[in-house]
């Protein structure tokens, strides 16, 4: 008897300190699923870029996104062309046979601590045809640096790897620039990468001593119960 008692107690002490330290685990965050469509085209007619923008996308969990993109074809010459769009789950980029183009997407939002959702930056390179170089910029100063491309690669950036790494805490730009030679093609899809930060919530500790003493009581009730029925 003694020894159920014992084995009671253990469990009863178990599941109140285990509900005094509750831990939430932050949800994932999406930067852009690219299931808005949006379309670009530059020929190379004009000096400079051309530019689109849509405001408050869909498919990103971002408060008041903006997504815009940037391109410029090369000499405005037949086959200068370049293209960005935004289609299927897929960041599409193409060029014609005479454009050597630059393409850039760029995100502004309400600033974001994304140190609670990740640990890094992930650029999917879903499919490529040439060597195509990117780089991602945070709030217009952190870099990630250059990598270039010839296959189907991950360009992962931990935060710790950017040029600064103190803008993560509190986010409100992202910018991926895209470089190539002539007629390059390329897929990309884009993602917080690493595991969410957690955040531990407790239960304040008189309530946790109360629940241990109601559960004290009623072991000891229960078995006071048993031992005279057992009479």
């Amino acid at each position: 008897m003694h020894n159920r008692i014992l084995q009671n107690l253990v469990i009863s002490l178990v599941l109140i300190f285990g509900l005094a330290g509750q831990v939430v685990v932050a949800g994932v965050l999406t930067l852009d699923d690219f299931s808005q469509y949006q379309r670009l085209s530059d020929e190379g007619g004009l000096p400079g870029s051309s530019n689109d923008i849509i405001n408050g996308i869909a498919g990103s969990d971002l408060l008041n996104v903006s997504r815009t993109f940037i391109g410029e074809a090369t000499a405005s010459v037949s086959g200068s062309k370049i293209t960005i769009k935004s289609q299927n789950g897929l960041l599409k980029i193409a060029n014609g046979p005479a454009s050597a183009g630059q393409a850039s997407i760029l995100w502004n939002f309400d600033p974001v601590d994304l140190t609670k959702f990740g640990t890094g930056l992930r650029l999917e390179v879903v499919a490529i045809d040439l060597n195509v170089s990117a780089e991602i910029i945070v709030n217009g100063i952190a870099n990630s640096g250059t990598k270039t491309f010839a296959a189907a690669d991950d360009f992962l950036v931990d935060f710790n790897d950017f040029s600064n790494n103190t803008v993560f805490s509190s986010v409100n730009s992202i910018r991926l620039n895209f470089s190539g030679p002539l007629a390059w093609d390329g897929q990309f899809k884009f993602s917080l990468d690493g595991m969410p930060r957690a955040t531990v919530t407790s239960v304040p500790v008189p309530s946790a001593y109360f629940m241990m003493g109601s559960g004290l009581l009623g072991l000891i009730g229960i078995s006071r119960r048993r031992a005279v029925i057992n009479r």
